[in-house]
């Protein structure tokens, strides 16, 4: 065969139909995972911003006990009493 029967016969007879289809199906391919992809990184952005969310209100939490523990504290010295304590600093503690 020449190459110019080859491209009669696959141009021909519908071949270029079936070439416009072939790219058809990789297209929608590609947009599949591309939606697919766009969702999932909402998801994680969701996700972040509600983790981010609890984490926030955690640590408004441990900071009103935090406060809490210093007023109890300073009223106990104010009134000349020594507190004692069971805490012990982290290592990762300055001092």
């Amino acid at each position: 065969m020449q190459a110019t029967e080859i491209v009669t016969a696959v141009f021909g007879a519908g071949g270029l139909a079936s070439l416009g289809l072939v790219f058809k199906a990789m297209q929608a391919k590609r947009d599949g995972f591309n939606r697919a992809r766009a969702q999932h990184i909402e998801d994680l952005e969701k996700w972040r911003t509600e983790a981010n969310k609890a984490l926030r209100e955690m640590q408004e939490v441990a900071d009103y006990w935090r406060r809490v523990a210093a007023d109890f504290e300073h009223q106990l010295r104010a009134n000349g009493l020594n507190p004692n304590t069971t805490a012990t600093k982290p290592d990762s503690a300055v001092v």
